[in-house]
């Protein structure tokens, strides 16, 4: 049996659309929504369609949140896999269950991963994340930069002016990433698949401590400590909407834009502590 976990924050169509999704192509599912948001109310016409809804208090940021809605999941339905998944995603596969329970016999996987479909037409699975010192030093030292450009006037207008620029002679390329089976990778967080083979291992699912971006990161770290097996299975679809979280946000882009490096920033900092620490997480 599979127990999905879908993180809510002010967009309740994307939510209604996800729980569409999962009673269509799945059947026997337990479905728990963990609420970040401040539409509640709103929120509670799907009291009757799943399982348990969550309400916080706060905004908790992802892995907070998910880590409380796993735990729930975990201890009140004994799942076989828990489905972690944003409320921009939509199941594509009618056969998903099966395809899942397949892999885990084929492979017994500790995560799995699905073929990403986005606007674009490509797969961000597999995932690029950062795995070394050097390389997480870097992306701070970039994401302060573009911090620090957002927040002054001048060269925001300077990149914004370069950037329609360089998009506009840029040549279309060819897809092709996505499409190979893959182990031993690190997978994109907006969809991930659980087993209990992992879940029985840790107190939280998700290291506990970033509010928002980079979770990847400390789960690849997991990964490579831990000797965990991580798959990625072309065959199971999903499609992600991306970026709707944040877009429902009431501040301006520049804003949005400044929250997000500075949150990259501290996530990056904590994997970086991690790292150089050799911390068990």
């Amino acid at each position: 049996m599979i127990a999905f976990v879908i993180l809510h924050y002010n967009n309740l169509k994307d939510t209604i659309e996800c729980v569409d999704s999962i009673e269509e192509n799945v059947s026997s599912a337990k479905i728990v929504i963990v609420s970040n948001s401040f539409d509640n109310d709103k929120l509670k016409i799907l009291e009757k369609r799943v399982d348990k809804i969550i309400y916080n208090n706060q905004n908790l940021g992802f892995a907070k949140a998910n880590n409380i809605g796993c735990s729930y999941a975990r201890e009140i339905f004994n799942p076989d896999f828990i489905a972690v998944i944003n409320n921009d995603t939509l199941i594509l596969d009618s056969n998903f269950s099966k395809m899942i329970e397949n892999d885990y016999k084929k492979y017994n996987f500790d995560c799995l991963g699905p073929f990403i479909k986005t606007d674009g037409g490509d797969s961000v699975n597999p995932f690029c994340t950062y795995k070394t010192v050097d390389e997480v030093k870097k992306a701070i030292k970039n994401a302060k930069m573009w911090c620090f450009i957002y927040k002054v006037s001048f060269f925001r207008c300077l990149y914004h002016f370069y950037r329609r620029v360089k998009y506009h002679n840029r040549k279309p390329t060819s897809l092709k990433n996505g499409n190979t089976f893959c182990i031993d990778v690190s997978l994109h967080g907006c969809f991930l698949v659980f087993s209990k083979k992992y879940f029985s291992k840790y107190d939280d699912v998700f290291f506990n401590e970033t509010f928002l971006y980079h979770e990847e990161e400390f789960l690849e770290y997991r990964r490579s400590s831990d000797n965990l097996l991580f798959i990625y299975d072309p065959d199971l679809k999903i499609f992600h909407k991306e970026g709707a979280s944040l877009a429902q946000t009431s501040l301006s882009n520049h804003k949005k834009q400044i929250f997000r490096y500075g949150e990259i920033i501290k996530s990056l900092e904590l994997l970086l502590d991690v790292i150089i620490n050799n911390k068990r997480i």
